[in-house]
């Protein structure tokens, strides 16, 4: 294979290798399997039920209920709501949200609860209505979330509620009265972190979908699986990984992949600590959606008050503000989160708290002068720090 055709395969592979794309789903099979038979179930008994997803990030459990979404077992007999809680401006909106998509009209978070009930009590196609992030909807008494996971009990209500989180005792925690009735529990899924074998299956499937698994040497796979696998079996690590190692093929003559590649680019993922200074050949660059998290979190550090709290819930809405600006794709709080974690391994930031969330405080750990003149060797990060737009009152 010529140098330009390993550059065009290595395009495809960097395309295959996005936690977005996917033709299949190593791994998983058992729990699509479930929630077939899960939605099959609601459709013979034609009894209204509910189920809550749980799983650290990047396990697959978004990624396998949105393969269903278009099989003919769910578009032939339902009707689609899904909401990423995350992406809702507060969770009283969640009811504007799901009485649009049901397109039945909008108006006050009263009127939606009145609109979205009165609609539930008339004869309507089964409703397939997923709820992601479902612990950003989290209120006084909870009383949001109790409400949405009471809606399958209302008579001829002829719909499946299914909300996703990383927690795994959520509904313990915040719905204990759920328990109180048994028709009101949801049925449970876990979605356990990737093993090395999984990991391994899914990066040699992706490789070989883009034509290049021949030249990914086997042992280089097993050894990023493995290291994967005994962080947090996070399948978008995995794959961060390995484009990054491909990206490091790519710009060495030969175009070859080795061993060492995936050496370093572990070293430096996994490093306690590090450096932006993109003047080290030595070291490699953070990728840009991560510089821009570290210049998000720069603006709120220069434009909050001194002992005011910094979450991660406002680091992602400045990083949103700042990614729609500039036409940078965004990304959902899951795969925030996870960009984060990425970047408290390498020893740039501290995150507090045992599950990590919206509220969850944050904190810089490197120097800020230092992080601000290495961030400024690039035009557009620059640009981010500079526009005074961006700053948070």
């Amino acid at each position: 294979m010529t140098g330009d055709q390993k550059k065009s395969t290595f395009g495809t592979a960097l395309l295959n290798l996005h936690s977005g794309y996917t033709d299949s789903l190593p791994g998983r099979e058992k729990h699509i399997e479930c929630l077939k038979s899960f939605l099959k179930k609601h459709l013979k008994d034609h009894c209204s039920v509910s189920m809550y997803i749980s799983g650290p990030p990047g396990t697959g459990k978004t990624v396998s209920l949105h393969s269903l979404f278009t099989s003919d077992l769910v578009t032939d007999n339902f009707t689609i709501v899904y909401v990423n809680c995350s992406m809702i401006k507060s969770a009283n909106r969640v009811y504007a949200k799901i009485a649009e998509m049901l397109k039945i009209g909008s108006g006050t978070q009263r009127e939606c609860i009145s609109t979205i009930e009165q609609y539930l009590k008339t004869k309507h196609k089964s409703i397939l209505m997923v709820l992601d992030e479902i612990d950003q909807l989290s209120s006084k008494n909870q009383s949001i979330l109790y409400q949405i996971f009471e809606w399958p009990i209302i008579p001829h209500s002829n719909m499946v509620v299914i909300g996703i989180a990383n927690s795994l005792d959520l509904t313990d925690r915040l719905l204990p009265m759920l328990k109180t009735k048994v028709s009101l529990q949801p049925e449970l899924l876990n979605f356990p972190p990737y093993t090395k074998t999984e990991l391994a299956n899914i990066i040699s499937h992706r490789l070989e979908s883009a034509g290049v698994a021949e030249l990914f040497p086997v042992n280089a796979i097993q050894l990023l699986s493995a290291k994967i696998a005994s962080f947090r079996g996070d399948i978008r690590y995995a794959l961060d990984v390995t484009r990054r190692v491909i990206e490091l093929a790519d710009d060495k003559i030969d175009k070859k992949i080795e061993l060492n590649d995936v050496l370093a680019v572990l070293n430096n993922v996994y490093s306690t600590s590090g450096a932006l200074d993109n003047n080290d050949e030595n070291s490699e660059k953070l990728p840009l959606q991560q510089e821009l998290v570290v210049c998000a979190l720069l603006l709120l550090l220069s434009s909050t008050k001194k002992n005011q709290v910094i979450t991660i819930g406002k680091v992602f809405n400045v990083f949103t503000t700042i990614c729609k600006k500039r036409n940078i794709q965004v990304r959902d709080l899951s795969e925030f989160i996870t960009m984060c974690s990425l970047l408290e391994t390498r020893g740039v930031i501290k995150i507090f708290g045992q599950n990590i969330n919206r509220l969850s405080k944050v904190l810089l750990l490197w120097d800020k002068n230092e992080i601000d003149d290495v961030l400024h060797d690039k035009q557009l990060l620059v640009d981010v720090l500079n526009d005074k737009s961006l700053f948070i009152q």
